[in-house]
């Protein structure tokens, strides 16, 4: 078995494990004998706390068993008028790893050995990488994380209190406190963790698009580009119906993303807007700052064969196009696009949208 499929699997029994002893522990050992043991009082306090546990063990399971989404084999990029490329020739997205086109806001992960349909990071606490189509169990996973803990911590705090304010002693209480101070600290990491993705969807942004943005912000305010685009984002609603599902009242309820994960609806209001080409000082800058990575592992970073953070409308020559790309093209209407007019975005370290249709491009009515 490869070491890092069995570390993995550890790992995710080890968290199952502490799942179970700290709500089961908790329950058994403290809150059954201090609500008052068999009795309707304590039925309607612990039947909901259970129902929470058993969504969390659901959304877990399925985070780490779900597939989140890989590439077809020999897939070819879709003949539409946006078409994100990368930024240093303005090729289409290839991985040289899985000789395989990538489709918008796809990544190759480094530890999976494959590119995952929007990549959001590899979660060694599940042992999977979160993208396209786990991403809402992921979510969901934390959400109910957070109600049992804070539900829990209310309970074990008011059981410490009593203990207390009837002079029990220390010894008779000290599993309580032990308790309470573990579903304190899971509480406060997946605060911060649910924080930060609470930002991510409703935004429309995943862990790698976070920190593209944060690059992008960096030149915005170095004064190396003007404006920052996010062609993603759809409004607050429509974002949280994309993660995790049309019907608000299911939100929290386990379901399978909708769509296919190659592709995905753009705002286009603010994609044409005038913007300033980036010197070659600035690409030369790019290639000296360091490579960002994801925050939630050190042996999987996603691997962007060759690609730089993203900044402003920048022209280049364009090389050969890839030999599958040319063949399909000469059999179909797809367009690849010749010295584009790009636009500023953070999808992709060095990806960018480019519209080969537009008027702008010097070759828009050769192509039609």
């Amino acid at each position: 078995m490869p070491r890092k499929t069995l570390k993995g699997q550890l790992i995710v029994t080890l968290v199952t494990a502490m799942i179970a002893f700290v709500a089961y522990a908790s329950q058994l050992a403290i809150l059954w004998s201090y609500l008052g043991g068999a009795s309707l009082h304590t039925a309607l306090i612990l039947i909901p706390f259970n129902f929470f546990i058993i969504m969390i063990f659901v959304n877990y399971a399925l985070t780490c068993l779900t597939d989140p989404g890989h590439v077809p084999p020999n897939w070819i990029p879709e003949d539409q008028r946006h078409l994100e490329v990368k930024r240093s020739t303005h090729a289409p997205r290839f991985c040289k790893k899985c000789n395989n086109f990538k489709p918008p806001r796809t990544h190759h992960c480094s530890s999976c050995g494959v590119c995952v349909l929007k990549m959001d990071h590899h979660c060694p606490w599940v042992n999977n990488c979160v993208g396209f189509a786990n991403y809402g169990h992921f979510i969901r996973m934390l959400v109910y994380v957070e109600i049992s803990t804070i539900y829990l911590t209310v309970l074990l705090s008011c059981a410490v209190a009593d203990a207390v304010h009837h002079a029990t002693p220390i010894a008779d209480y000290v599993w309580t406190a032990i308790l309470l101070f573990l579903c304190f600290m899971v509480f406060l990491g997946v605060t911060i963790l649910g924080a930060y993705h609470v930002y991510c969807i409703t935004t429309n942004t995943t862990t790698i698009e976070g920190f593209e943005k944060g690059k992008s912000l960096t030149l915005k305010s170095m004064d190396t580009v003007h404006e920052v685009v996010y062609p993603y984002d759809q409004g607050v609603f429509n974002n949280l119906c994309f993660a995790l599902g049309k019907q608000p009242l299911f939100w929290l309820w386990p379901q399978q993303m909708e769509g296919s994960g190659l592709s995905f609806p753009l705002n286009i209001t603010n994609l044409h807007a005038p913007g300033n080409i980036l010197t070659d000082a600035s690409m030369d800058e790019d290639k000296r700052s360091s490579k960002y990575s994801t925050w939630s592992t050190q042996e999987a970073d996603y691997d962007e064969d060759e690609e730089r953070p993203l900044s402003m409308e920048y022209v280049s020559p364009v090389p050969p196009a890839h030999p599958r790309l040319t063949h399909h093209a000469s059999q179909s209407t797809l367009h690849t696009p010749a010295t584009p007019g790009s636009i500023l975005t953070f999808t992709s370290t060095v990806s960018t949208l480019v519209d080969h249709r537009s008027s702008r491009h010097p070759l828009a009515s050769k192509q039609g």
